[in-house]
């Protein structure tokens, strides 16, 4: 088998959130064990604990693993996020922006929903305040870095836009839309992009 002992390289780690990601959502959070994602991931128990610690690290490190498509670096470190600045304009920004945080959030939902539903874990419940916080900094950011842009509204507060970026692009409002009442991944990206432009796009 490969990748027994120490997690040597990033390709064992991402073997074992992919596997716990995958698990996880099929199993849900309880049901699976250390020793299910190590037999699917190719590695030792000890090989998942030396990389995450812990049941709930692994649990996270699924998360970071949905929301990037097995890309694990945070959405404000990715190419798109960090040439924000550079362009011609809040529009222009907007609809790319838009489009990559619509991705994240439908790729991050299965995942998200496990973590929710076994939140009456205290160790559980503090990784999904910490998911609370991470996206509200992120919101924030990515509003500041808009609005800093030609076209933007002047009259827009950064948290104000920060706070309509958390609330829409979220599970809480994919979730509804989406699954419960059929919308398709299309509308729903063209609703976000519609209600952001409202705040940060000056008529």
């Amino acid at each position: 088998m490969r990748g027994r002992g120490r997690p040597r390289d990033e390709q064992a780690r991402r073997r074992i959130a992919a596997a716990a990601c995958t698990l996880f959502v099929n199993e849900g959070y309880v049901a699976t064990t250390i020793t299910n994602i190590a037999s699917q991931a190719d590695v030792s128990v000890q090989t998942i604990y030396s990389a995450y610690t812990s049941k709930v690290g692994v649990l996270k490190a699924a998360h970071d693993f949905a929301i990037g498509g097995g890309d694990v670096r945070p959405l404000l470190d990715r190419e798109w996020a960090r040439n924000i600045e550079q362009m011609s304009s809040v529009e222009e920004a907007w609809r790319m922006a838009s489009s990559h945080v619509a991705e994240a959030t439908e790729k991050v939902s299965s995942i998200y929903f496990v973590i929710q539903s076994a939140a009456a874990d205290p160790d559980v419940a503090l990784l999904l305040k910490e998911l609370h916080e991470q996206r509200s900094r992120f919101s924030l950011t990515l509003a500041e870095r808009l609005l800093k842009l030609p076209g933007a509204r002047a009259e827009a507060h950064p948290q104000r836009v920060a706070d309509l970026l958390y609330a829409c692009a979220s599970v809480a409002s994919f979730g509804p839309l989406v699954i419960e009442c059929g919308w398709s991944l299309d509308e729903w990206r063209t609703w976000f992009f519609t209600l952001g432009s409202r705040e940060l796009i000056a008529s």
